[in-house]
């Protein structure tokens, strides 16, 4: 398989380079930062529900949150990674895995950067929650295009039949 250099297969590369700049920065706030964003989304969640979580449940439900969160735009990555290499080459043969280990490594890059960040810390239990959103949004993915070729094809055989 060669890499087809498109207008697609850059407009794609593009957008998963794009997100993976808005991963960093919000990896770049400090602890404070970080914990107020998770903050302000749970207080409206409870509004919206009329729920007055005691200090025990609030924590769970922010620890919960954030690593949706985590799972949600690390899953995220692995899609626009994974759309990215099938507009290069053209075929989803093979680039599955290679969609994963890009993601995966970049959340792993992502953990070091923490490190770094006042208030932050890189985990490695983070790390396999980033990971693991990726391999669930690759799957679901995977699943869908399952499903999308499978009825293509029925519809097709249909169509001969006739």
């Amino acid at each position: 398989m060669r890499l087809k250099l498109s207008k697609s297969f850059v407009l794609s590369a593009s957008a998963a380079v794009a997100w993976a700049a808005v991963i960093f920065l919000f990896s770049a706030q400090d602890g404070n930062e970080s914990s107020g964003m998770s903050g302000i989304f749970l207080t409206a969640l409870c509004n919206l529900f009329g729920y007055s979580p005691s200090e025990s449940d609030w924590e769970i439900m922010s620890f919960c949150i954030r690593k949706a969160a985590h799972m949600t735009e690390f899953g995220l990555l692995g899609l626009l990674v994974l759309n990215a290499l099938y507009r290069g080459f053209g075929s989803f043969k093979g680039i599955w895995i290679a969609s994963f280990a890009v993601a995966s490594a970049y959340a792993a890059t992502d953990e070091i950067h923490q490190l770094f960040i006042p208030g932050r810390s890189g985990k490695f239990t983070d790390w396999m929650i980033d990971s693991a959103g990726i391999l669930l949004w690759l799957s679901v993915a995977c699943l869908i295009i399952k499903i999308i070729s499978s009825r293509k094809a029925n519809k097709q055989c249909n169509s001969e039949a006739k």
